[in-house]
């Protein structure tokens, strides 16, 4: 499933989440630095949680409260990026709407939704600039994907990556860059001649099965852009057979093959973001413990 998230929450835990979809690299031959290593889980946890709390910290000084979100959004969330292919995910979830909906009314009727309801305009821009700073000037870095990407220097989230990370335009070039090429990895999947082939005949197992459709990534965006209770009667049947074909034909492995694939070909092009982001998210390791242990009494 997908889920968007707020541009502040994206912003503040993107590269957490972007690293946690990247398995480690191979070592290199002799004579080179060896790669750096990924993060396991429980690391990224703690990274994550002390840079919200070291945003929750700043905004308060500045007379604001803030509410730290979590680096996963639901215990049930799942990214498909190929379309949904874990059948008994699909026969208890669908394409994820309810989640979706808890998630959104959670967030229009949580403690934050409410706290920014209740400040003026006036105040609610101030919080803004608190958080993201005054403008996106000051950090940038090529998008992979085409175009450029900056953000502010300044303001509560930076100031976050300058205490954990120390060198917060090299730790945002970095994390953004390594976020970004999800979504590189994902189009030339889509457009690998493997894919295309185990795509075609998945489309004909959705189609005996009543549910045609040409991309099991669009299938589920037009669904669930589908309202009402006879479309949303069918989400439980449609991404079970979505699932269940992407087994039987091979697309799911097929898919799989081709993310390890890319995902090699990605990191060896793009070593030295990979490198840079995670030595500096194992060096910022002690410092997240200590604020997590600071703020908690462990």
């Amino acid at each position: 499933m997908r889920r968007r998230w707020p541009a502040v929450v994206t912003a503040a835990c993107g590269a957490v989440l972007a690293v946690a979809a990247w398995t480690a690299l191979p070592a290199d031959g002799a004579g080179q630095r060896a790669p750096a290593r990924a993060l396991e889980a429980a690391e990224l946890d703690v990274l994550h949680t002390a840079g919200e709390l070291l945003v929750q910290d700043c905004v308060r000084a500045q007379g604001f409260s803030y509410w730290p979100v979590p680096r996963l959004p639901h215990p049930d969330w799942r990214d498909f990026p190929y379309g949904v292919d874990d059948v008994d995910w699909a026969r208890g979830h669908g394409f994820g709407r309810r989640i979706e909906r808890q998630l959104d009314e959670e967030a229009a009727s949580g403690p934050a939704a409410r706290y920014r309801s209740g400040l003026s305009a006036e105040r609610l821009e101030a919080l803004g600039v608190a958080l993201m700073g005054p403008d996106a000037k000051g950090l940038s870095v090529g998008n992979p994907g085409g175009g450029t990407l900056s953000h502010s220097d300044r303001g509560c989230i930076a100031a976050s990556w300058r205490q954990l990370y120390g060198d917060a335009r090299l730790w945002y070039g970095a994390s953004e860059t390594v976020k970004q090429l999800g979504a590189v990895r994902t189009g030339r999947v889509d457009q690998d001649p493997a894919f295309r082939t185990a795509l075609a005949g998945w489309s004909e197992c959705v189609g005996r099965r009543g549910f045609p459709a040409a991309h099991p990534v669009r299938q589920r965006d037009e669904q669930l852009a589908r309202t009402g209770p006879a479309a949303e009667a069918q989400d439980v049947p449609m991404a079970t057979a979505q699932a269940e074909c992407a087994r039987s034909t091979g697309l799911a492995d097929t898919a799989q093959d081709l993310h390890r694939r890319y995902s090699d070909m990605i990191r060896a092009e793009y070593r030295a973001a990979f490198d840079a982001m995670r030595r500096m998210q194992v060096a910022a390791l002690p410092t997240a413990r200590d604020v997590v242990a600071r703020h908690t009494g462990g």
